[in-house]
């Protein structure tokens, strides 16, 4: 009974050590990577227009960080590593790498107090959530986007050339950045029934063509 009891203690004590991080997800986006009414240049094999979903997270950038330790761990992050805003406590906003794989805590990065708005670096592990005030360090503001989103969907209109008055482009739809095969299709387009060319919504305005290189305005995206 005794060792019951004192087990029972020893757990609590252990799980007061730790933290609740409550975690906070990403964000979607739609977005195009080009804007409506402005002429553009390409050339051939070159998209045209992307459309697609991206998740994303307002996050802060390493612009100068010197090497140091918290409670013997290493700080893994360097200048230029962009951490997004992925979890809180009671008292702070945590940034950290999504997809840490380190066993010997569970998260680590940047710790933001709610109240005044100072950033620390922290560790939080089994043993415990610690910030540690480090000087030499600036960060700024940015936006994360998720490398390995599962499901967010992109489409793609790509030149393929030109013969004679007929212009040659390709359609690809991608799910995480994966060609989907049964939604690639090759279109062709006769510029003697006119300028304007649209599939899916996506409307564009042939401005000149050649056999190297295609000048043009988006008139609307796909639906």
């Amino acid at each position: 009974m005794k060792k019951t009891t004192l087990l029972m203690v020893l757990l609590v004590a252990l799980q007061s050590c730790g933290t609740i991080i409550t975690p906070i997800n990403f964000e979607r986006r739609n977005y195009d990577n080009v804007p409506l009414d402005k002429i553009l240049i390409n050339e051939i094999g070159e998209t045209l227009i992307t459309k697609g979903q991206e998740d994303y997270q307002k996050a802060y950038e390493i612009s100068k960080i010197p090497e140091f330790k918290i409670n013997l761990v290493e700080f893994p992050y360097k200048e230029g590593d962009i951490l997004p805003l992925m979890g809180e406590n009671n008292n702070y906003l945590l940034y950290y790498d999504p997809y840490n794989t380190a066993t010997n805590y569970d998260e680590i990065g940047f710790a933001e107090n709610k109240k005044t708005g100072e950033i620390k670096p922290f560790i939080s592990s089994a043993a415990g959530f610690y910030p540690k005030g480090v000087p030499g360090i600036e960060v700024k503001e940015s936006t994360y986007v998720d490398p390995k989103c599962n499901d967010c969907f992109k489409q793609e209109f790509v030149f393929n050339g030109k013969a004679n008055n007929v212009l040659k482009f390709m359609y690809r739809e991608y799910v995480n950045d994966m060609a989907r095969p049964a939604f690639t299709q090759e279109l062709q387009y006769d510029l003697t029934e006119g300028n304007t060319i649209g599939f899916k919504g996506l409307r564009i305005e042939v401005i000149d063509a050649s056999n190297t290189s295609i000048t043009y305005k988006v008139l609307n995206s796909f639906n």
